[in-house]
């Protein structure tokens, strides 16, 4: 008697193991969910924000990835999501004949390191695909003749 007693309590315990180590996947699965739709949105903002401002140069859109402001903070903190500046890529494409309809923009996030929860896992994970946003600037264009 006293031996299945032993018997449930070695299978209940290895039941729990799996269920919560399947609990910790799935709480992982959504910190990188969550990370990734943030990241899009984030660099969504600073590429509307680029386009409907005149090009000044990369800074002011980075900052707007890590920091959502045109500046960097002083003192400097922590980007967004623990990103630094060299995981965000600004490509500019200067408008070719005057025609500002090939004017484009675009903004990437690489080798972002998403932090797991799981302790057994790495604690970092590259994505192997970037965040990628591109518009073209002839909004910027069409904004400057429609203003009195």
């Amino acid at each position: 008697m006293k031996r299945e007693r032993g018997q449930s309590l070695v299978e209940g315990t290895l039941v729990l193991l799996v269920f919560f180590g399947l609990l910790m996947a799935v709480v992982d699965c959504g910190q990188i969910l969550f990370a990734h739709e943030s990241l899009v949105e984030r660099t969504r903002a600073a590429v509307r924000w680029g386009v409907l401002h005149t090009w000044q140069g990369p800074d002011p859109i980075v900052n707007m990835v890590l920091y959502a402001q045109e500046t960097a903070p002083n003192p400097s903190r922590e980007g967004y999501l623990n990103l630094t500046p060299q995981n965000v890529q600004v490509d500019y494409q200067p408008p070719v004949d005057g025609n500002s309809d090939n004017e484009i923009l675009t903004v990437r996030i690489v080798n972002y390191q998403p932090h797991l929860f799981s302790p057994w896992v790495a604690q970092k994970l590259v994505s192997s695909r970037p965040v990628l946003i591109s518009a073209p600037m002839a909004m910027h264009g069409a904004m400057a003749q429609n203003r009195p």
